[in-house]
């Protein structure tokens, strides 16, 4: 059974698929449809922590004319989501892997009982 991925996930790959256009915190906010305990807490988890290289997600600039700050996702952040990424493949790699050797098990086993029928009837 696959389970929903959680917040923290969703967002952080959301923010790793835009690297290099960056975001404003209104974009992340309406596309999660956040609460506001909900934004307390993404800000807590990816832009509040001390030093700011430990940061998920970092400010970049400020548009005046938007009256909007443009965020980004850091290299911590990057390195998040790709080993979260790669794992990902690895699971379905594994899982692909796994019904092969199934498969293969079945095979021998069909064979085998085919011979030794054939044995018998002899």
């Amino acid at each position: 059974m696959e389970t929903q991925d959680t917040l923290y996930i969703k967002i952080l790959i959301w923010t790793y698929n835009r690297q290099e256009a960056g975001f404003s915190w209104g974009d992340l906010t309406k596309e999660f449809n956040l609460t506001p305990e909900q934004i307390e807490w993404v800000q807590k988890i990816f832009r509040s922590n001390m030093p700011a290289s430990e940061n998920l997600i970092d400010h970049l600039s400020y548009n005046s004319e938007k009256d909007s700050h443009l965020f980004v996702i850091t290299s911590k952040g990057t390195s998040a989501a790709i080993e979260y990424l790669n794992l990902k493949e690895a699971e379905k790699t594994g899982r692909r892997a796994e019904k092969i050797a199934i498969a293969a098990i079945i095979i021998g086993a069909v064979v085998g009982l085919i011979q030794i029928i054939l044995q018998i009837c002899k």
